[in-house]
C-alpha cells in the first residue's frame, strides 16, 4: 500500500517562506613557492640591517630623499613576501589527519538469530594546501566466513581528491559520497545517524545511491543579504539493473566500479537555506543502463529532502526534523524472456518509491546532567515496490529510539522497531536494536 507523503511536502512549503541567514567565505592563500625557515631568518636579518643603514643615511641628509624612501618601501615589500613564503611552507601547513568512527551493536530480530556486530571506519584527510584536499574512508566489518569463525570485510567507502577553484566552485574526482538528498553525504556515519540502522530508501538494496565513481563540481552561493544556496552536479559510472535475481529483478544497483556498457549517470542536487537551521533540496539522476538480451533502458531517479534543527527555550531543548523522499522510474521491459531463470517471462511497471520522516528531541537545557544527555527519536520509513514484480513486497517500519550521549560524538542508542512487510511470502520482522557509536 502506497502512502504518498503529501502532508510532509505541504509542511516543507510552509516552513520555507521566510529568510534570515548570513554566509561568508574566506579567500585561500597561494602556496605555490617554497623557502626554508633558515633561509627566511637569514634574509630577514640582512634586509633588516640594510633598512637600518638606509635610515641612518637618510637622517644624515638635510631633507627627505625620495629615492631612499622608495627603496625602503621596496625592502618592506620584499621582507613581507619572504615572511609569507616561509610561513606558508613551514611544518604543519600540509596537514594529515586520521579521524573516523567505530560501532558495537546488538540486533534481535523476529525470525532471525540474535547477533552482536562491530565496525571500524577510519577516515583519512590530507590537506595539501588551502585549495587541495584528499579524503578517503574505509570500513572494516566482521562477517561470517565460509569456514568456522569470522572474516574481516574491508570496503572502500569513498576516496576522492578535490580542488577549491574559488569561494563558490570546488571540483573533484574519485569515489565520492553521492550528492543525492542528504542522508548519504551528511547523516550516514553511525555517530551522526540517530538510530542504529539506516532508513529504508538508503543502504544495501535501497533506492538511492550511497557513493559514485566519477567527477563532480559543487559549491555554495549567497542569495540576497540573508539567504544562501548550494549545488552539486556529477557524472559517474551508471547503475546496473538486476535481471537474474528473482527477488531483486528490475532494481537499480549503484555499486558499479567498472562501466562495461558506456552508460554514464548524470545527476545532482540543489539546496536552499532560507533561515538558519532549515534546508530544502531537490535531487535527480538520469542514466541508460544496459541489460543483456534486453538492451538499454531509460532510468530516472528523483528525490526531495527537508531538514530543520533548532533549539527552543519554550521546550528547553533541541528539535531535529528530517524528511527525505526518493522515487525511481525505469523503462518497462520483459525479464527472463525465455523462462530459463525460472521466474519469467515477466513484465511489470517498474516504478518504486520510498521515504522516511524522523523527529528527535533532546532536553539540552535541563538542569539534570543525565536528562539533558538523553535524546528521544521516532522514525517512520517505507518502500513501495512494483506489484507485479516477482517476490515483490512493500515494507514500512515504526522505530522508537532512546539515546544517551556520553560525549559530543559518543552515543549509546537503543531502539524498538515494528517492521511490517506486505505482499509476497514476506513475514513481519520486529526488532530490538542496541548500538554504541563513537566518532573520533
Amino acid at each position: 500500500m502506497r502512502r504518498t507523503p503529501r502532508s510532509f511536502i505541504a509542511a516543507i512549503l510552509v516552513l520555507t517562506m521566510t529568510a534570515t541567514a548570513a554566509w561568508a567565505q574566506q579567500q585561500p592563500v597561494d602556496l605555490s613557492k617554497y623557502v626554508s625557515r633558515e633561509e627566511y631568518e637569514t634574509l630577514k636579518r640582512e634586509l633588516a640591517d640594510m633598512k637600518d643603514n638606509l635610515k641612518k643615511v637618510q637622517q644624515q641628509t638635510s631633507g627627505p630623499n625620495k629615492e631612499t624612501e622608495e627603496y625602503l618601501a621596496f625592502i618592506d615589500q620584499e621582507l613581507t613576501k619572504v615572511k609569507q613564503l616561509a610561513d606558508a611552507n613551514r611544518a604543519g601547513t600540509t596537514n594529515f589527519l586520521i579521524t573516523g568512527y567505530a560501532t558495537a551493536g546488538y540486533t534481535d530480530r523476529q525470525g532471525e538469530p540474535s547477533t552482536f556486530s562491530a565496525t571500524f571506519t577510519p577516515l583519512f584527510l590530507w590537506e595539501l594546501s588551502d585549495r587541495l584536499l584528499f579524503e578517503a574512508e574505509l570500513e572494516f566489518e566482521l562477517e561470517a566466513g565460509e569456514m568456522e569463525g569470522s572474516e574481516t570485510h574491508i570496503e572502500l567507502e569513498y576516496a576522492d581528491i578535490s580542488y577549491a577553484v574559488n569561494d563558490y566552485v570546488t571540483i573533484g574526482a574519485g569515489k565520492f559520497l553521492t550528492p543525492f538528498n542528504i542522508f548519504s553525504e551528511r547523516l550516514h556515519p553511525a555517530w551522526i545517524n540517530k538510530l542504529p540502522d539506516m532508513p529504508l530508501p538508503f543502504g544495501h538494496g535501497g533506492l538511492a545511491p550511497m557513493a559514485s565513481l566519477g567527477a563532480y563540481v559543487r559549491g555554495g552561493y549567497p542569495i540576497g543579504d540573508s539567504m544562501r544556496g548550494n549545488y552539486a552536479f556529477y557524472v559517474s559510472n551508471g547503475p546496473m539493473i538486476v535481471a537474474e535475481e528473482e527477488h531483486e529483478v528490475g532494481m537499480l544497483m549503484f555499486d558499479n566500479p567498472e562501466d562495461s556498457d558506456n552508460n554514464k549517470a548524470v545527476g545532482g542536487r540543489v539546496g536552499f537555506l532560507p533561515v538558519p537551521g532549515l534546508e530544502v533540496g531537490y535531487s535527480f539522476q538520469v542514466s541508460r543502463p544496459n541489460v543483456e538480451d534486453i538492451g538499454q533502458l531509460d532510468a530516472l531517479l528523483q528525490g526531495v529532502d527537508f531538514s530543520y534543527v533548532h533549539e527552543y527555550d519554550a521546550i528547553g531543548g533541541i528539535i531535529d526534523v528530517r524528511f527525505e523522499w526518493v522515487w525511481s522510474d525505469v523503462e518497462d521491459a520483459t525479464y527472463d524472456p525465455d523462462g530459463s531463470l525460472g521466474f519469467g517471462p515477466v513484465t511489470f511497471d517498474n516504478e518504486r518509491d520510498g521515504w522516511y520522516a524522523q523527529m528527535a528531541y533532546r532536553p539540552s537545557q535541563h538542569n539534570s546532567e543525565i536528562i539533558k544527555n538523553l535524546e528521544f527519536v521516532f522514525r517512520y520509513d517505507e518502500v513501495n515496490n512494483p506489484d507485479d514484480a516477482p517476490e515483490s513486497f512493500d515494507r514500512n517500519r515504526y522505530t522508537f529510539g532512546l539515546n544517551y550521549w556520553i560525549g559530543p560524538s559518543t552515543v549509546i542508542k537503543t531502539a524498538y522497531q515494528i517492521d511490517n512487510r506486505e505482499g509476497g511470502e514476506s513475514e513481519d520482522a520486529n526488532a530490538f536494536l542496541i548500538q554504541a557509536a563513537m566518532g573520533f
